[in-house]
């Protein structure tokens, strides 16, 4: 009996010192505002909160920006470089207050569903160059991860453009081509891998193509405008798709249509 109640003693010693060791548990990931505002991104927050609540959100799918309810939602992920991240959804916010919206479209060519990431596209080159003026490294630009989906997707798309080119030659301009090209352009990225995939898409396009893209895509980052109809236009123009229109008004006679032959708004005119 004896034995019996020390054995039953030992077990529950040895239990507790088990418990008193384990180690403790971390705090869960949270980001506060003060952890990713920096001296980089500084006065572009105090800027932006001056003018509209900003409440953040965690997320498990990178950074993103919202206006919902007169708030701007700020939807975040871990980061080696916060303040960065911070600073991109920031200007998204910025320049959407700036009056930066994507343009209402008449769409005869079944093109709505590729519309919101063709806007987000021309929102970084909009907005690119006051990114990296504020100090912030190219490679800080997107979310870490996004390197290697970019590779992977351009891996995927070049292939299959390479087999409709093996069967029926040089691709035409169309939203096929344009849209691996788009996000090989970002601005941000001068990488090797990019480069070559960008080559690889030289050698199975129209380069006239090509090149009438880098133009818009010049034009548009330099023009004072944040109103993008016309740039649509001539992107879908030049990607043989010319029944479809946009206009923010969102009035029948300040829709530009991507198949006139010369497009203007506003006293400027593109052929």
């Amino acid at each position: 009996m004896f034995v019996s109640v020390c054995f039953v003693s030992s077990i529950i010693e040895l239990a507790v010192i088990l418990t008193d060791s384990t180690m403790p548990r971390k705090k869960p990931f949270k980001y506060e505002i003060a952890d990713i505002v920096s001296e980089y991104n500084e006065e572009l927050y105090n800027d932006v909160k001056d003018k509209i609540t900003i409440k953040l959100v965690k997320g498990f799918q990178g950074w993103s920006a919202k206006i919902k309810n007169n708030e701007a939602i700020i939807t975040y992920n871990k980061s080696n470089y916060a303040d960065a991240c911070f600073a991109h959804e920031l200007l998204h916010i910025k320049y959407e207050l700036n009056g930066l919206q994507p343009p209402l479209i008449k769409d005869n060519e079944n093109v709505k569903n590729i519309m919101p990431f063709l806007f987000n596209q021309l929102c970084h080159h909009k907005f690119y160059q006051e990114f990296y003026d504020m100090g912030f490294n190219e490679e800080e630009f997107l979310n870490e991860n996004d390197a290697s989906e970019v590779d992977t997707i351009a891996k995927r798309d070049i292939r299959l453009l390479e087999g409709i080119f093996n069967t029926n030659g040089i691709i035409k301009g169309s939203t096929a081509l344009l849209l691996p090209y788009i996000v090989l352009k970002s601005p941000h990225d001068n990488s090797e891998t990019t480069k070559q995939h960008i080559e690889r898409l030289k050698k199975i396009g129209d380069n006239n193509f090509f090149q009438t893209i880098d133009t818009i895509l010049q034009d548009w980052a330099n023009q004072k405008s944040l109103d993008s109809s016309m740039t649509f236009a001539r992107i879908f123009k030049a990607c043989n798709c010319p029944r479809v229109g946009f206009c923010l008004s969102g009035k029948d006679e300040d829709v530009i249509v991507a198949g006139n032959g010369r497009i203007s708004l506003r006293g400027v005119s593109t052929a």
